[in-house]
Formats: C-alpha cells, structure tokens, sequence
C-alpha cells in the first residue's frame, strides 16, 4: 500500500476497529501493560503488530479494501492465489486470511478469464512400438448415431495393429462396459 493521507485514514480505521475487536482489544491491552510477554506483539501508532504484520480484525470492509488494493487494483494485477497471499502475508495477518484470500481471487472475474494455462504443453507426439504378434496389440473405436439396422445404431471397430485386420461388432444405442466386453 502507498503511504499517502487516505491509506493514514484507513490506517486510523483499523487502529479503531481493534479497539471494537474483543480479541485483538485482550491482545493489545496485554502488549500495553507488559511488552516483553509477548515478544512477537508490539504496538505502533495505534496498531497492533505480530511478527512485524499488522494484525487486521475480521471486519469485512476492512478485509475487503486490502484484498482489493493487493488483487484487484491496478498494483495488484489481479494476480493468482500464491502471489496475492504472499502480498498480503508480507504485510498483514487476519485469522482465516489464507481461506478468505483463495475464496476472493476465485471468485474474481477478471482473474478467472485472464488467468494462464499453468500446465506444461503436452510435447512431441511419440510413435507406438511396433508389436511383435499378431492380436497382442489392438486398437478400438466406436462409430454412434448411425441409422437404426436390425435394432443396431453403433458398430465397435476392433483393429490388429500388426495386421490391420479389423473386426466390425454391431452394437445397440444402450451399451455398458460388460456387453463390450461379452460382444468381444
């Protein structure tokens, strides 16, 4: 976030709404009385800090304005899940952040259809090993919607890839797994 005089405003909202936080408000006043009982606490400008992040109440205008700031603001990019929390977790902590941070960006529209394809391209195609027995090695496909002929719509095509030979299997429309397997 840039330091500028609204970002000050926002900073005195969550310096107030801590205060609301009946959590956050216990952590405070014991970081107040004693700072050396928890040494990961400490208070700055009003503001409660815990490993050097701002700790944000669970308040949703509040949670919302920094999910904006650091996803969908132009800075923010509307960047995947990994980079927004890593973001944000550079800066603040809320309970339930990394839940709400995932839930915000998929439910972003601009993300969901600029995101990138993260999958590697699937490389040179490879050829199959050329078998060594006739029948050891087949190839099948199914021909469907064909005109209805003697109760039959779909023909299983059943090919040697050694010989080429084919074997030509009529089918009816409803067919399961186990009458292709009797029809062979």
């Amino acid at each position: 976030m840039a330091w500028s005089e609204p970002t000050n405003q926002w900073f005195k909202a969550v310096a107030t709404a801590i205060q609301k936080d009946v959590r956050l408000k216990e952590l405070y006043d014991q970081c107040l009385a004693d700072p050396l009982q928890s040494p990961d606490y400490r208070i700055k400008d009003g503001l409660l800090f815990w490993k050097g992040r701002i700790m944000l109440p669970v308040e949703e205008n509040i949670i919302i304005q920094v999910l904006l700031e650091f996803h969908s603001s132009k800075i923010g990019g509307h960047v995947g899940v990994a980079k927004t929390m890593a973001r944000i977790c550079s800066q603040f902590f809320w309970p339930g952040m990394q839940q709400r941070i995932r839930k915000f960006v998929r439910e972003c529209q601009i993300f969901q259809q600029a995101k990138v394809q993260q999958a590697l391209p699937a490389g040179l195609l490879q050829p199959l090993p050329i078998p060594v027995h006739v029948w050891d090695d087949i190839a099948m496909d199914f021909i469907t919607c064909l005109p209805v002929s003697h109760g039959y719509s779909t023909i299983m095509v059943v090919i040697d890839r050694l010989s080429k030979f084919g074997h030509f299997i009529p089918l009816k429309a409803e067919y399961s797994s186990k009458i292709v397997a009797e029809a062979c």
